[in-house]
């Protein structure tokens, strides 16, 4: 057999040696030396080649170290036995080339195994780099960083993990669960010149890593010889990695580190500090920090050193849930606190996303916000009363108030868990999936936009309730709205491109509003006043959207027979100038890389995926660092009265979270449950925050201030205005207007009525928190169509359901305030109201009586607010 000598694999089988003549002793001490030196570290090429011409020239016959050009077979065939019986002497000539090339040519072995060997004599390796300082201690195994954020150290032996903030006085200290093997040293060093991350991913890439094949070459540059080393290695996942170093020939030290992206080439200088590894540490970790014990899983980022304890999950290989509250509350706590979003947002890191059941969740969120009352000596306000949660719970999630049978069901019902089974049960209903359209329809397209020509706004909602309805996740939602095409006429997400005329900058000031939560419009037509965005910035994201099919120039309206669809042309300019930007992410130095197969465009002409294809997996992806906040912030403030940032479109230095540790336990939810808009709502209204007051019953807690201060940290809830689609829908159910089952879904598509009363009834999407509506409103609820006729004792259905002789007038004032107000009557009320209904009123009396108690009902504050 032959086998190549640069080749570190052993053979597989040591047996298969032709032995003839040799002992058995021979055969074990041959097999055993044959071992070790495939064990050994590889000889370059050129060294072997030319012990090869010397021993031929020597011994009359080439050994063939280097493979025949006919074959290792065939050299076998010819030469083999011949050549093992004489083995000993073709060794001891070799070994005399080996001493002879050595001595003759004065140079030392600068192989990768000589490198390493350097490295751990010398201690402490330093790289300075664009973001920060690395370490490296090879002969500890121990591997740091440091950032404007952050200095992270990785113990290997150890198993630890010591995290610091910036200007921070705590220490987290965590455990990293790694395997130290045989190989660690070499694994180590390779990631860590490479840039690599230390992470699970990397270990499996790495590991078994052996050289294949490395060569050295001397030069001198500006009168200092270096030597150049190249060397491949191989894994046992048949993973190639190359690495180019230039040593120091004296030391075997890396003086640099070359490295490639794309066609260019860079250089990276190590450095070699006289500082030991104790005083490196001692001086960025002082005995004086407040150390906090945490526990974490291995890590499964892939991004830098930076998130070794971040736990970005992989989406192949998503973490087990945990069982036990206090370990998910410690976890959240250690892998959230590296990611926070806390600075200017053009810094923020991605989401740390952290596996936790629905209860482990709820119980970290109102740990968080009862920690956030204490700190701000903020006292909350007592919980809402079962009958007003039920109403709040009802307008919320339905978009309107319960009906009198759905009122008496629930105060029936003594489960414990009553409430959170009527969360599940709106959750699932037909009305929570056309709430939430409605919803996002005002968030996605803009106030005073004519769409009738196009299907209306209603197409637009029906086409969204759907998806909401199929439980589709939200991610995949935004994906289709981004890449919706075909003609204007088909309505559905095409509304939304209509909406914005398709223009570039319309179109990303929109996007970046409701999907990044940030106000990137203000960078328009100069730099961002407030955050350090660019106008590159807001034009290079506008560029995503450049290339799609319109007309030149400025559309001042949009034609039905126009069609949405990707093109292979069109570019945005920065105004006033003639400078062309491409499209790049947001937050990225760099455009997208161009090239990725466009599976999902109908285009079949297209080599390379459409600008918005690669908009819609950036933007929507879990690596996002904006996305997830942005909507469970929105979803938070829509609920609440307020956001965690608010307003919840201004993300940024200047208007920092009230809680980022909220915020982001919300967005770790909402990307580890796939984006699911009800899990995430689900976990809001069960929270504490949420079950809370929006009053104040002390006389302590009725200054203004502390009032203004309890509702900012959400220790009051907020009393919310309602919708123009909620206040319609609250007077249907209210009144039973032209419906035969008060608690069966409502018809919320298809109803010109309901249409009408929007159109002239409708109010900015403003904050929910302030009541933005006018006289002509106040006017519409007191004498206009919808309500003389919901309240007239000839028209109403809920009056003339109480004519029944069965009823006492006491029970019919008690109905009227559950339709309308989802609660009995007081004993003042009842006092009070029944002035206006005598006992020996006449039946007509009495329905007139009650039509006007109704109409005073339906115009009432505790009507038209939620709270």
């Amino acid at each position: 057999m032959t086998h190549d000598p640069t080749s570190s694999q052993s053979p597989e089988d040591l047996g298969q040696i032709d032995g003839d003549n040799l002992s058995a002793d021979d055969d074990s001490g041959f097999a055993v030396m044959l071992s070790d030196a495939f064990d050994a570290p590889p000889v370059p090429k050129t060294l072997v080649q030319r012990l090869d011409e010397g021993i031929a020239a020597q011994w009359g016959e080439s050994p063939e170290l280097i493979p025949s050009r006919l074959g290792g077979a065939v050299a076998t065939a010819r030469s083999g036995t011949r050549w093992f019986r004489t083995w000993p002497l073709a060794a001891a000539v070799a070994a005399t080339f080996m001493i002879a090339f050595a001595l003759s040519s004065g140079s030392s072995n600068h192989a990768w195994a000589a490198v390493v060997d350097a490295i751990k004599r010398q201690g402490l390796m330093q790289i300075v780099a664009a973001d920060g300082l690395r370490w490296l201690d090879l002969s500890n195994l121990v591997v740091g960083r440091q950032t404007e954020s952050k200095t992270q150290w990785v113990d290997l032996r150890k198993r630890e993990v010591l995290t610091r903030l910036a200007d921070s006085n705590t220490l987290f200290r965590s455990s990293i669960e790694m395997e130290v093997g045989d190989s660690a040293a070499d694994l180590l060093l390779a990631a860590f010149l490479l840039d690599r991350p230390l992470s699970s991913e990397t270990l499996a890439q790495f590991r078994g890593m052996t050289v294949i094949d490395q060569e050295w070459k001397e030069r001198t540059v500006d009168g200092q010889d270096i030597i150049d080393l190249h060397v491949r290695f191989k894994t046992v996942s048949d993973q190639p990695i190359s690495l180019t170093l230039q040593l120091d020939p004296k030391t075997n030290l890396p003086l640099a580190v070359q490295s490639k992206s794309g066609d260019q080439t860079q250089l990276t200088s190590l450095a070699y500090p006289d500082q030991s590894l104790p005083d490196l540490q001692m001086s960025q970790f002082p005995n004086d920090l407040t150390i906090v014990n945490t526990t974490t899983e291995p890590a499964d980022s892939t991004d830098t050193l930076d998130h070794v304890t971040s736990g970005n999950m992989s989406e192949s290989q998503p973490r087990a849930r945990g069982d036990a509250v206090d370990t998910a509350d410690s976890k959240q706590r250690s892998e959230l606190v590296d990611t926070l979003p806390v600075g200017p947002a053009k810094k923020w890191l991605p989401v740390a996303v952290v596996s936790s059941t629905d209860a482990e969740t709820l119980e970290r969120i109102n740990t968080i916000l009862e920690e956030l009352w204490q700190r701000e000596e903020v006292r909350p306000v007592d919980m809402a009363t079962d009958l007003v949660l039920l109403r709040r719970v009802y307008l919320d999630l339905a978009g309107r108030t319960p009906s009198v049978t759905e009122v008496r069901q629930f105060l029936q019902d003594q489960g414990s868990d009553r409430y959170e089974r009527l969360v599940d049960q709106l959750l699932s209903s037909p009305d929570h999936a056309s709430q939430l359209a409605a919803v996002w329809r005002s968030f996605l397209i803009p106030e005073g936009v004519d769409l009738d020509a196009f299907g209306g706004r209603e197409a637009f909602e029906k086409w969204l309730s759907d998806r909401f309805a199929a439980h589709e996740p939200y991610d995949q939602i935004v994906r289709k709205l981004l890449l919706a095409e075909g003609r204007l006429s088909q309505s559905g997400p095409l509304l939304f491109y209509s909406a914005l005329k398709l223009d570039a900058d319309q179109l990303a000031a929109r996007t970046s509003r409701v999907f990044l939560g940030m106000r990137l419009e203000c960078a328009q037509c100069h730099d961002h006043p407030f955050e350090p965005w660019t106008q590159e910035d807001f034009w290079s994201y506008a560029a995503f959207f450049a290339q799609i099919s319109r007309p030149k120039g400025e559309l001042e309206n949009v034609s039905s027979v126009m069609r949405v669809s990707d093109v292979d042309r069109g570019d945005v300019m920065l105004p006033e100038t003639e400078t062309i930007v491409p499209p790049r992410f947001l937050g990225q130095p760099l455009p997208p890389i161009d090239g990725t197969p466009n599976a999902a465009s109908g285009n079949k002409n297209a080599t390379e995926s459409a600008r918005r294809q690669r908009l819609a997996a950036w933007l929507t992806g879990p690596k996002n660092p904006y996305f997830a906040r942005a909507t469970v912030n929105r979803v938070w403030a829509q609920l609440l009265g307020r956001g965690i940032v608010d307003p919840v479109d201004d993300f940024g230095v200047n208007n920092p979270p009230v809680s980022p540790e909220l915020l982001d336990t919300l967005a770790s939810q909402f990307i580890d449950d796939g984006f699911d808009l009800q899990s995430l709502i689900r976990s809001i209204v069960l929270s504490k925050a949420y079950r809370l007051s929006s009053g104040s019953q002390t006389a302590a807690n009725s200054d203004d201030d502390a009032t203004e201060k309890r509702l900012e940290l959400f220790a009051q809830m907020n009393v919310k205005t309602l919708t123009a689609e909620q206040l319609y829908d609250c007077i249907s159910v209210a009144t039973m207007s032209g419906q035969n089952n008060a608690s069966s879904s409502l018809a919320r598509f298809g109803n010109s009525q309901r249409d009408m009363f929007l159109q002239q009834f409708a109010t900015p999407a403003a904050n929910r928190a302030e009541y933005l509506a006018g006289i002509p409103q106040a006017l519409m609820l007191m004498n206009g169509s919808l309500i003389s006729g919901a309240t007239s004792e000839q028209t109403s259905g809920l009056i003339r359901s109480l004519e029944a002789p069965f009823f006492t007038d006491s029970q019919r004032i008690d109905v009227l305030f559950m339709a309308t107000l989802s609660r009995p009557a007081t004993e003042k009320e009842r006092e009070l109201l029944s002035r206006f209904i005598s006992e020996d009123a006449s039946p007509s009396e009495r329905s007139a009586g009650l039509a006007d108690v109704l109409w005073a009902l339906i115009n009432s504050a505790e009507f038209t607010l939620n709270h």
